[in-house]
């Protein structure tokens, strides 16, 4: 999903091109909504006749804006999001033709440096006031906004806390939009925790959010070593049960109340693990000390402890007063997805997290985690009433196929539930009902 650098300083010098411009009326309605219908217009043309003494006037017709704007929206389709090489072209045409490149590329906006946003704070600057205070950028400014997607890859704690409250700072002005009502999703990838006051924060700033998307797990770095893999464990809140929150109760009631204002919220994807967070560090363990590996094999098999209920659908009682007791079934279709696993051979790419660790399924207790899983799912969606899908990060997920649009974050262990509301009761599994 990232750019190349040459694909960023393109972009970048675009965006500063267009902020030193020579204004005209067209740089600051270019990202206006779509017109409306109106009457075609026409332009004269002046024809002088053979008697040099009369000149005829010949009202040609011209193409409405309209129809250039649906056109295009097929050729804007087919491009890549975020490269504004692709439109260039076409916004030199003429400024109608701006207009509706500039719309078009503006509907999607994908931060993922600190250089991109100073490019469109500068932009932003330009179109309002070069005497505006420069510790926030609003995007306010662009009317037909409907994607925001926020990376985080080259962001420490700290500067990823400064970027980010830059974007979401409410503005000076009271009662001015920060976001355009039009935005319906974000996407926020490779941040170092998901907390209630992010949360709180995102849903502050985004009322009209439909498809929300956070995610962190993703910065579990298993492209060099096992000791690149130990140190990007820890610097990163990937696992926040139990030691942030006691068990899925307590993290479902906070986040659903964080979320509340949302009331438009349909898809919603938190990038984190809830299998205890000492899953990683046993993973890591059992490869380190073999004897480690032994002994908790002794612990798990000699344990006498009843197991809790499991199941891959999950129903309770939508009404929240009532305490229903959650319905745990069986559906055969489902099970066959539960089937993929790790194995630990010497084949497996080092390091490599849980998800291909067959000793960390069996130790982990995968069809326990899943069903925790589905549990956290439940909770939010009796809470959160328009919610239709809820996925998490996973170690234990099957693969599947997923469209490009949504590989964000870390898409290959995502897990998804889907929402039934029929009866009087809720319901969850994965797979669409």
């Amino acid at each position: 999903m990232e750019s190349s650098d040459f694909e960023d300083d393109f972009y970048e010098d675009d965006l500063e091109s267009l902020v030193h411009s020579s204004p005209s009326a067209y740089t600051h309605t270019f990202t206006s909504p779509a017109p409306e219908q109106r009457a075609s217009q026409h332009k004269d043309i002046r024809v002088i006749a053979p008697d040099q003494n009369k000149i005829t006037h010949i009202k040609t017709p011209q193409l409405p804006i309209e129809v250039v704007d649906y056109i295009a929206s097929f050729l804007f389709d087919s491009c890549p999001s975020g490269c504004f090489f692709h439109v260039h072209s076409f916004s030199l045409v003429c400024s109608q033709f701006r207009h509706v490149a500039l719309r078009h590329y503006f509907s999607s906006i994908h931060v993922a440096s600190a250089k991109q946003l100073s490019a469109y704070t500068n932009f932003h600057f330009s179109l309002i006031s070069r005497n505006a205070p420069g510790d926030s950028v609003g995007l306010d400014y662009v009317k037909n906004l409907k994607h925001l997607m926020i990376s985080s890859s080259s962001d420490g704690r700290q500067s990823q806390t400064t970027r980010l409250k830059r974007i979401f700072s409410p503005p000076a002005i009271p009662l001015v939009p920060w976001f355009p009502p039009q935005l319906t999703s974000l996407t926020m990838t490779k941040l170092w925790r998901i907390d209630v006051p992010l949360l709180k924060t995102v849903a502050s700033a985004f009322p009209s959010v439909k498809i929300l998307h956070l995610s962190c797990s993703e910065q579990l770095d298993v492209s060099c070593c096992w000791t690149c893999f130990e140190e990007s464990s820890t610097a990163v809140v990937h696992s926040p049960i139990p030691n942030y929150f006691n068990d899925i109760t307590k993290l479902t009631d906070h986040f659903a109340d964080s979320l509340e204002p949302l009331t438009q919220l349909t898809d919603l994807h938190l990038g984190i693990f809830l299998s205890d967070e000492e899953m990683v560090e046993k993973h890591i363990e059992h490869y380190d000390t073999p004897l480690e590996f032994d002994h908790m094999h002794r612990i798990t098999f000699s344990s006498k402890a009843a197991s809790p209920p499991t199941g891959n659908i999950l129903s309770q009682l939508e009404t929240e007063t009532t305490t229903g007791l959650i319905s745990y079934s069986v559906d055969q279709d489902d099970k066959k997805e539960e089937s993929h696993s790790g194995t630990c051979t010497e084949d497996l790419p080092f390091p490599h997290g849980p998800e291909l660790c067959r000793t960390c399924k069996l130790i982990g207790s995968a069809s326990k985690v899943r069903t925790r899983e589905l549990e956290a799912s439940l909770a939010l969606a009796r809470k959160i009433k328009t919610l239709r899908t809820v996925s998490w990060s996973s170690f234990f997920t099957s693969q599947v196929f997923e469209p490009d649009d949504n590989k964000a974050g870390d898409w290959l262990r995502r897990t998804t539930a889907y929402i039934l509301r029929a009866n009087g009761r809720v319901r969850v599994r994965r797979r669409p009902w």
